[in-house]
């Protein structure tokens, strides 16, 4: 009896079968992969569509056409999907509240553009350059002239009248003199005061301009040309009228001429024409009455004539 065959070897055919299978299965694997990375790319891509409506129709809430915007809304929304991963599995959620947000940003931007036009009109502390205090200083100058000379008026009507000598003006216009710090101190004063309204006025100007432009509603126009046109024009208004105003500040003469004609006469000595207070302030005396009754010699001893 022969010994039996041997079973034929079939581990290359079943190796083969294995490889096959594997294959296969990789194959169906790479496949259902394929199509869930479709499926992710096509929801990243219906979000982002969505995200575009929902965006717009919160601009249109809040009363503005997104329309002007539409370039800027897009920019924003890529950076939001370049931010989710692909294998997000709920990528609309990154774009929850993306129109309030580019709304906001986009409202943003246009008031920080409207301040910086408004800073460029009105550098800080601009109304102290406009109108520095040395502003005033011809004004106060030709105040201070103007009353000095009237002043001074009545004690060369004095000289001219021999109420008082060469010397008696010397010390009168001496005194003047000694006056006319305090007398520019009062006109700075004055000058001062008005020249700190208007510099008032010109900030609040800008101050109106710098509250609005930080409030600008998305969409809203601002023009910085009005609030430069309104600190022109009170600028303007005030020059013309600052030496007016001035004037009209001043209470009457500054320089004290009541005493002048004493200082003067002390300041003459003795034996000089007495002091009449009459011819002092610019009066002729004549006393021509013939009352020898009465003692009159027909002349008035304090007359200057």
């Amino acid at each position: 009896m022969s010994a039996p065959s041997p079973p034929p070897d079939n581990s290359m055919q079943i190796e083969m079968m294995k490889e096959q299978q594997a294959k296969e299965a990789q194959a169906a694997q790479d496949a259902k992969d394929a199509q869930h990375k479709q499926e992710l790319a096509d929801l990243r891509t219906g979000a982002r569509t969505a995200a575009t409506g929902s965006v717009g129709d919160y601009f249109s809430q809040q009363g503005v056409d997104p329309t002007p915007y539409e370039g800027s809304i897009a920019t924003q929304l890529n950076n939001i999907l370049s931010g989710i991963s692909p294998t997000d599995e709920n990528p609309g959620a990154s774009f929850t509240g993306a129109g309030a947000q580019i709304y906001n940003q986009l409202q943003s931007a246009g008031q920080a553009k409207a301040l910086g036009q408004v800073n460029q009109q009105f550098a800080p502390n601009f109304e102290m350059t406009r109108l520095p205090s040395t502003m005033a200083t011809p004004y106060e100058q030709g105040l201070e002239a103007e009353q000095y000379s009237a002043a001074d008026k009545i004690i060369k009507n004095m000289l001219d009248r021999g109420v008082l000598t060469q010397a008696g003006y010397n010390s009168a216009s001496q005194d003047l003199q000694n006056q006319v710090a305090g007398v520019n101190a009062k006109l700075n004063e004055l000058g001062t005061g008005l020249l700190a309204g208007e510099q008032s006025k010109l900030r609040d100007i800008a101050g109106t301009a710098r509250t609005t432009a930080s409030n600008l509603k998305l969409g809203d126009q601002f023009d910085p040309g009005t609030y430069t046109s309104q600190a022109d024009q009170s600028f303007n208004d005030f020059i013309k009228n600052f030496g007016d105003n001035l004037r009209a500040q001043v209470p009457g003469s500054l320089f004290n001429t009541a005493g002048l004609a004493a200082i003067g006469g002390a300041g003459q000595g003795a034996g000089n024409t007495a002091y009449n207070p009459q011819a002092a302030a610019g009066l002729a005396t004549d006393d021509t009455t013939t009352d020898t009754s009465k003692g009159n010699t027909g002349t008035n001893p304090n007359s200057i004539f």
